[in-house]
């Protein structure tokens, strides 16, 4: 089903674009999943503020807004709402970025029964939606944890119309990745204190990145005949909190301009 997904946003991309000039546009949505932040528990307080502040300030500097997804039970803290980490989703709607529901625990649609993921969603929109009302925003956008959306089209279906009739998008991604991988043994090495192991895989990631793109640049040409508007995954960690300068610096510099998601 995650080839599913992609497959219809690369044909929903490719209907809105116009006819290529003789230079190829290269456009691209940044997303981030998993918010307040990934692997929230091994982070302090201090750390978690710190993680989301760089990211922000990496996403002003290159003028990029994203759409940034909150699995809201990461907000809690022995059951309860932190306080503290609610604020984190507060500063990115301060900084002007936009937020989506992702669940409520991440749940997995392909393992769980389809009543128990329905309200996972709606739990998953009890922070978001009044923060963001109070941001002058709205929550429109929904991303399947895992991109799974259903084994059966009756699933899929039941699942799409509710999505709707809750007033959500269904939020595409064209640039799939394992960038948690990654993620995850850099948060190891950064956590032992290994420099040198941290600035050989941001440096890894970043490489790994482009070598995605270029694979999903060359599926645009194949199943569109031409670049769609791309739109990107990755998570709010604290790989990104380093490396995300670099990664955008480098699409950048292969002419690609940042299009919101919206």
């Amino acid at each position: 089903m995650k080839r599913l997904l992609l497959l219809i946003a690369l044909a929903a991309s490719a209907a809105h674009v116009c006819a290529a000039p003789a230079a190829e546009s290269r456009r691209i949505a940044v997303t981030l999943d998993d918010l307040p932040l990934a692997q929230i528990d091994r982070y302090s307080a201090e750390q978690q503020e710190d993680l989301t502040r760089r990211v922000l300030a990496t996403l002003q500097k290159h003028q990029v807004k994203a759409v940034a997804f909150v699995n809201e039970s990461k907000l809690e803290v022995d059951g309860k709402v932190d306080a503290r980490r609610l604020h984190l989703l507060d500063e990115w709607l301060a900084a002007g970025q936009e937020l989506g529901n992702h669940g409520y625990a991440h749940l997995d649609l392909h393992t769980v029964d389809p009543d128990l993921w329905l309200a996972d969603v709606l739990r998953g929109e009890r922070q978001i939606k009044p923060l963001a009302a109070a941001h002058g925003s709205s929550v429109r956008w929904f991303r399947h944890p895992f991109l799974h959306l259903g084994r059966s089209p009756e699933i899929q279906q039941r699942t799409a119309a509710f999505l709707a009739e809750h007033g959500y998008r269904i939020a595409p991604v064209t640039i799939d990745n394992e960038e948690w991988i990654y993620a995850a043994a850099y948060a190891d090495a950064s956590a032992r204190g290994d420099r040198l192991r941290t600035a050989s895989l941001g440096e890894d990631y970043v490489r790994y990145m482009l070598t995605m793109i270029d694979f999903y640049e060359a599926q645009s040409r194949a199943i569109a005949g031409e670049l769609i508007p791309q739109t990107l995954l990755i998570h709010a960690n604290e790989l990104n909190a380093d490396w995300l300068d670099a990664l955008l610096t480098a699409l950048e510099g292969r002419g690609y301009q940042w299009v919101h998601a919206g």
